[in-house]
């Protein structure tokens, strides 16, 4: 599993990163999931820890966040990739907080209106038809996940050249590991 996928999905199900308390740091490949199933299976249980236990974005949402995920990845690749994504929240007003997102310093929130705005009502409708859930909780958990992905594929404070290269590498992780 890449560095990147581990460290999202330990930042987005409430774990922290690779090498952070709760993180998926070590994991071995797809064939031996290792701490990530048990986190997966805590969290579709609904059971999550980390610093977003409190959360109600991450908190009883884990499951949906979890399979909100490659959904969200697929999007930034609809969308025109990364930079292409980030320049649309811009757009809309966001550019302050998304560039917490790519910075080294901590991740502004944004709201689940300011998502649906910058990303497009048909892509959110899109997304809670594949989950079956409402848009607005699809449309909170894009605002919970999209900070924690620009953040890991900017660990330098700069979407770097390769960052849509890494995002697709996590999203045919995930899509091996789920058989999607």
């Amino acid at each position: 599993m890449s560095d990147f996928l581990s460290q999202v999905l330990g930042s987005v199900l409430g774990g922290g990163g690779a090498g952070q308390p709760g993180g998926l740091g070590g994991l071995g490949g797809l064939g031996n999931l290792g701490g990530l199933g048990g986190m997966l299976g805590n969290v579709l249980g609904g059971r999550t820890g980390g610093s977003d236990a409190g959360d109600p974005a991450a908190g009883g949402k884990g499951a949906m966040l979890a399979m909100l995920l490659p959904l969200a990845m697929e999007m930034i690749q609809r969308n025109g990739g990364v930079g292409a994504v980030l320049d649309k929240f811009k757009q809309q007003g966001l550019g302050p907080q998304v560039n917490s997102w790519i910075s080294t310093g901590a991740n502004q929130q944004v709201s689940p209106d300011a998502v649906t705005n910058a990303v497009g009502a048909d892509e959110v409708a899109r997304m809670a038809q594949q989950l079956g859930v409402p848009q607005d909780e699809v449309a909170g958990g894009l605002a919970h996940i999209l900070p924690h992905v620009v953040n890991h594929l900017t660990p330098d404070g700069n979407v770097p050249a390769d960052a849509d290269a890494t995002l697709n590498a996590g999203l045919s992780s995930l899509t091996q590991m789920f058989g999607r």
